[in-house]
C-alpha cells in the first residue's frame, strides 16, 4: 500500500504541484479512502479519479470494497474485475433480482 500511495501522491504532485492527499481508512484489510484536493478550481473529478485508480492495476488492487462498486466508480470497475467477474456480477444480480426492482439502472 505504501508503494501505490506513492505512486499516487507523485502523480498529483507532478499533475497539479499544489494537490494535497488525505489516506486513511481501514488498513488491516486493504480498504483505503483517499481525498484529493487537486490544486486549482474547475472540474477536477475526473482527472484525479484517474490519477488513483489508473495506479491500482498494477498492485492488484479494488475500486470499492465488499460492499459493492456504487454509481460513482462505476467507470473504474474494469480496473479491478476481469470482464468474466463484471459478467459473473450481472449473472448474480439477474438472479437475486430477476425483475430488476432493486437498485433499478444504477450499475447494470
Amino acid at each position: 500500500m505504501v508503494a501505490y500511495i506513492e505512486q499516487v501522491k507523485t502523480g498529483l504532485e507532478q499533475r497539479w504541484p499544489d494537490s494535497c492527499c488525505y489516506v486513511l481508512g481501514h488498513l488491516a484489510d486493504g480498504n483505503l479512502h483517499l481525498f484529493v484536493k487537486p490544486g486549482y478550481e474547475g472540474d477536477t473529478h475526473y482527472d484525479s479519479d484517474s490519477e488513483i485508480y489508473e495506479p491500482l492495476k498494477a498492485f492488484g488492487g479494488t475500486v470499492s470494497a465488499e460492499h459493492g462498486i456504487g454509481t460513482e466508480k462505476k467507470a473504474w470497475l474494469g480496473h479491478s474485475r476481469s470482464a468474466s467477474e463484471i459478467n459473473l456480477m450481472r449473472v448474480l444480480k439477474n438472479t437475486l433480482d430477476p425483475k430488476g426492482l432493486l437498485n433499478q439502472g444504477r450499475i447494470f
